[in-house]
């Protein structure tokens, strides 16, 4: 095969990163008893959505390999945190999500746990690491995008467009489009995960309409969107969830879509490489933190956890990501030769 290499772009490592501390931010508030505090982190994992689209199309539309060696760069990526987090959590929790081995092996496959749930209730698709349901739509939604990479730019947007439907009508119907998390709304996540995508997707085919970079402005819109104290459940917040899926974020993707030098550069690219470690990660360090609790778990937990696990989250991901997740994602490429030759930026 012959060496493709493409830029990378660390301008949206950065942006990553942003989005990263805002899930941070959100769930340690609401884990901790306060919700509505940092009130649209959620909207973090539809800024992701549509920078994997971004980033793919950027790094794949053009190139000419094998959907075999797409996909297994795809586990290669997002695979060993995962299994660190999933073994994590099925040890501290297994006791709470019955039964146990066929959970923790649809955990280690990223297989979602389906069924028919009692009607009001909500259960997760991952019970020993919930966070997982995102990774799993993005994996499902990038696995199905491969071999229509080229289509048309019409057939694209006729793609988006419907998605873009039944997202508009679950953001109002819901006031808001934070769904697809449980077994009782995976498929509409699936949806919400695949106009992201389309949006980013076409957003690399237009990159030579994007304003000029302005990538300190994106960073500081972006967190301020996510922390934004609006209350979800009001109905306008329908409205705002859906602007900025469909629009703002897009838009901040284009912005960001640059390879700044000097620090700035640095700080990207380090940022970047811990933010999926972070994302990975921050619920299973949040298990641990309430397991060495002393006063165990309360409803409403001081001021001082939740503070503390922002400070401690990050750091387990920097030592998850240097002493696990490079070393074991170096060893997964060397079993294909072909993805050593394949940058994706």
């Amino acid at each position: 095969m012959t060496e493709h290499r493409t830029r990378r772009l660390a301008g949206l490592d950065g942006l990553r990163a942003v989005a990263a501390l805002g899930v941070l931010l959100y769930h340690a508030a609401d884990w901790s008893g306060r919700p509505g505090r940092f009130a649209h982190g959620y909207l973090a994992v539809d800024f992701f959505f549509c920078l994997s689209g971004f980033v793919l199309a950027h790094a794949f539309e053009r190139r000419e390999i094998g959907w075999p060696t797409y996909l297994w760069i795809r586990v290669v990526r997002i695979w060993p945190l995962l299994v660190l987090s999933t073994l994590i959590g099925a040890v501290l929790t297994s006791r709470h999500s019955p039964p146990f081995w066929p959970n923790l092996a649809r955990g280690l496959l990223l297989v979602p746990r389906l069924g028919h749930p009692a009607e009001w209730t909500f259960p997760t698709l991952f019970p020993f690491n919930p966070p997982a349901w995102s990774l799993c739509l993005e994996v499902i939604v990038s696995a199905l995008w491969f071999p229509l990479r080229r289509a048309p730019d019409l057939v694209v947007a006729a793609i988006v467009f419907c998605c873009g439907v039944v997202m508009a009508w679950a953001a109002l119907g819901l006031n808001g489009v934070e769904t697809g998390w449980d077994q009782a709304t995976f498929w509409l996540g699936v949806v919400r995960a695949a106009f992201s995508f389309g949006l980013g997707w076409l957003g690399w085919r237009y990159r030579a309409l994007a304003p000029r970079p302005r990538l300190g402005l994106a960073a500081v819109v972006l967190l301020t969107v996510l922390v934004m104290p609006l209350a979800p459940g009001r109905p306008w917040n329908g409205l705002y969830d859906f602007a900025c899926v469909a629009v703002l974020f897009p838009l901040l993707v284009l912005i960001g879509a640059n390879n700044p030098q000097g620090p700035a550069g640095a700080l990207c690219r380090t940022t970047g490489d811990l933010s999926y470690p972070l994302y990975a990660t921050h619920w299973a360090t949040w298990a641990v933190m309430l397991r060495l609790y002393p006063d165990g778990w309360k409803p409403l937990l001081p001021v001082w956890f939740p503070a503390l696990a922002v400070v401690l989250a990050p750091i387990v991901a920097w030592v998850a990501f240097r002493l696990y997740d490079a070393p074991v994602r170096r060893w997964l490429r060397a079993w294909n030769p072909a993805t050593k030759a394949i940058s994706t930026g």
